[in-house]
């Protein structure tokens, strides 16, 4: 019988390795054929750069809540509009179910056929590892779970975080350049954008986009195992599923800021644009579980400008803990779903 989601996801953390894909073994071959050394090496500096950001990163935080107590604790908390909440976590949750479409849709393309229902299901119950120290235990407990039920290889799996990582970049980028074509002004005053004469943002942002291409085009270019992967076909469907998550999940962190209303009011573009780029850079920065920390400085780095510190360190937070609590709940409904669906099987 299928046991407790999460606590087989653990279990299986340490005991993956990568096995020949029957779909693509010139690929699968050419990862096994990696020194091992030189990819734990790699994988633990990556770690430890992770670790200080998430460590600074907090520092910086607790510095900020600090320095900005007294208006922190001088909001009107009994003015919160309840259904405001409500929304902002039914956005935020829906956000999770679009964001575990990516990977059923990328293995796919493997020739795995997947139930949807249980893709899902794993997808949502390994999604709370995210908050495990390394902010990588639940694409291994993904790994894990859908090798016990699909006997889906390390490999393809493996191969398809490769695919999310680079379909999450992309979708920011266009959810935040879309923002950027519809309301320029939410950059005024950004770090770094904000130093710039006006002639010379889109400049910037043109040769900000051609340096990602060129180290992503340098990243595949060093690596053909990944660079065979690369069709139109692996990339247009999990964009657009992610371009779908950061539009919710942006409008999440919007109605928070209605929710709360006074002065903590962001209009409904900018707040979908820095969240975008804010839960970007928290997914694909390791060492920091489920991007804590990272996700919350970049939002006081850009709604600041906009709102004022205290404003802004009130919707991070509290954004923080609606969204930890909702991907709890979600994971814990997406558990018992798999168990109820074994137990039909085994009767």
């Amino acid at each position: 019988m299928f046991r407790t989601p999460v606590r087989t996801m653990l279990r299986n953390l340490g005991a993956m390795a990568p096995m020949a894909s029957p779909v693509a073994p010139e690929i699968a071959s050419a990862l096994a054929e990696k020194p091992e050394v030189k990819s734990s090496t790699l994988r633990k500096s990556i770690y430890v750069v992770g670790s200080i950001f998430f460590a600074l990163a907090v520092f910086y935080i607790v510095a900020t809540v600090r320095d900005n107590w007294a208006a922190i604790s001088a909001h009107d908390w009994q003015s919160t509009s309840y259904s405001w909440l409500a929304l902002a976590a039914l956005a935020y949750g829906s956000s999770l179910v679009t964001t575990a479409m990516v990977w059923p849709a990328v293995i796919a393309k493997w020739g795995n056929r997947i139930v949807l229902r249980t893709a899902l299901g794993i997808g949502l119950v390994a999604q709370i590892g995210k908050y495990l120290p390394g902010n990588v235990a639940h694409y291994f407990g993904r790994a894990a779970l859908a090798k016990k039920q699909y006997d889906v290889s390390f490999t393809q799996s493996g191969l398809s975080t490769v695919v999310e990582f680079g379909a999450a970049l992309f979708a920011a980028m266009l959810v935040a350049l879309g923002a950027t074509l519809l309301d320029s002004s939410i950059w005024a005053n950004a770090p770094i954008l904000s130093i710039l004469p006006d002639r010379l943002f889109w400049p910037f942002v043109i040769l900000a986009l051609a340096a990602i291409a060129g180290v992503v085009a340098f990243i595949f270019r060093r690596s053909p195992e990944i660079r065979r992967l690369l069709s139109i076909d692996f990339w247009v469907v999990p964009i657009g599923w992610l371009i779908v998550s950061f539009l919710l999940a942006g409008f999440s962190f919007y109605a928070l800021a209605m929710a709360f209303s006074g002065d903590l009011l962001i209009p409904v573009v900018p707040a979908i644009a820095i969240y975008a780029i804010a839960w970007a850079a928290g997914f694909l920065i390791p060492g920091a579980p489920a991007g804590l920390g990272v996700r919350e400085v970049i939002l006081l780095a850009f709604l600041t400008p906009i709102i004022g510190a205290a404003a802004a360190v009130i919707l991070s937070l509290f954004h923080r803990l609606l969204s930890a609590l909702v991907d709890l709940i979600v994971s814990g409904l997406a558990a018992f779903i798999l168990l109820k669906k074994d137990q039909n099987h085994a009767s």
